[in-house]
Order: C-alpha cells, then sequence, then structure tokens
C-alpha cells in the first residue's frame, strides 16, 4: 500500500489514491509484457455476441433496472409525503380540537 500523502494544509482525500512519483521514459522498454506478447493459454478469451442478441439483452437488463430504480423512488417517495402528511395531522389537529371545544363551550 503506497504511504500516506502529505496534506500541507488540504483536506485528506478520503480514497487511498495512489500518485505517480516517477517520470516515465518513453526511450525506456516497458517492465510489464503486453497483451499480445503473452502466451495464447495466458489471454483471456474474447467473446462474441451478435448485434442484434446483444441489444435485446441490453435492452431488457436496463428497463429492468430502470423499473426496480423507479419502483424504490416511488416507495420511498410515498414514505416521505405519509410522513409529512402525519406530521401535519399532529400539528394542526389539536388547535382543530381546541377550537371544537371552545366552540361547543360556548353554546352551553
Amino acid at each position: 500500500m503506497a504511504p500516506p500523502r502529505k496534506t500541507s494544509g488540504r483536506i485528506p482525500p478520503s480514497l487511498d489514491i495512489p500518485l505517480l512519483t516517477e517520470v516515465v521514459d518513453e526511450d525506456e522498454p516497458a517492465t510489464t509484457p503486453l497483451l499480445r506478447d503473452a502466451p495464447a493459454a495466458a489471454r483471456p478469451e474474447v467473446i462474441t455476441i451478435p448485434q442484434e442478441l446483444l441489444s435485446q439483452m441490453l435492452t431488457e437488463r436496463i428497463a429492468a433496472l430502470t423499473d426496480r430504480l423507479l419502483r424504490d423512488a416511488s416507495a420511498e417517495i410515498h414514505t416521505t409525503l405519509v410522513n409529512k402528511v402525519w406530521e401535519k395531522l399532529r400539528e394542526e389537529i389539536p388547535a382543530i380540537v381546541e377550537a371544537a371545544l371552545k366552540e361547543n363551550s360556548g353554546n352551553d
């Protein structure tokens, strides 16, 4: 893991992000082999999917995700609105009851 960064009066970052501390010279050979130089067994298998099938799969999955997110958002909005209504009722009902009692006690 990289050593902690000096903050010099700044707010420390929330993530430990490594910093580039060495200059890379373009003339130097790469220290790690490129993927094209790797043996065939080490290369990841390339999967090909017909574009129509890929498009259909992505459309279905994105639609399902959108539906779920909208359903979750609707439930959160509903809960928030119900809570606000109950808060307003708790605030205003005592005044309504008090006014009704005053009106009825004056008519006796």
